[in-house]
């Protein structure tokens, strides 16, 4: 006897969470591992991700992965390759997989996750709200559809006939 559960129910997330990029000092949270001009630099990082703006707002996960240089005309343009992991109540252990590229300001796809936020699509908006010394605070609004681990419209076994 085989089971099976039909799961085609989706939710759709908006959030606006805020990233914090501090790129030297005693709380650096990303280096370069390969340093090339005019591009190709390679960086990795686990910038903290909060509900917030505020020095005091709580952390909500890490955005973790890599970004490379791919152009520097007229601006730099980084391609990114990331895993937004959430640790807070309601997400956690959860991924958005996020992949794109673009400027400080620009836009990433959403093009996977794990856990409550499994087979997610959808887009992250990045703007820089602040660049102050070696620290930048960017704004990331969040808009995904994805399906839910724990919603089964319908479930049952096969029996054979």
């Amino acid at each position: 006897m085989a089971s099976y559960a039909i799961t085609p129910v989706q939710s759709e997330l908006k959030m606006t969470l805020y990233n914090k990029e501090v790129y030297a000092g005693p709380d650096i949270n990303g280096v370069t591992i390969i340093d090339r001009q005019p591009m190709g630099t390679t960086w990795v990082f686990s910038w903290p991700v909060t509900d917030g703006p505020a020095a005091n707002a709580n952390i909500v996960g890490h955005l973790q992965g890599t970004g490379v240089q791919v152009a520097n005309n007229p601006n730099f343009v980084w391609h990114y390759s990331l895993g937004l992991v959430f640790g807070d109540k309601r997400f956690n252990g959860s991924t958005l997989q996020i992949s794109g590229t673009s400027q400080i300001n620009g836009e990433w796809s959403i093009v996977g996750g794990t856990g409550e936020l499994a087979m997610a699509k959808g887009t992250v908006k990045r703007t820089e709200i602040s660049y102050m010394g070696n620290t930048r605070i960017s704004e990331l609004k969040i808009h995904a559809i994805y399906t839910p681990k724990n919603q089964t419209i319908a479930s049952g076994k096969f029996e054979k006939a």
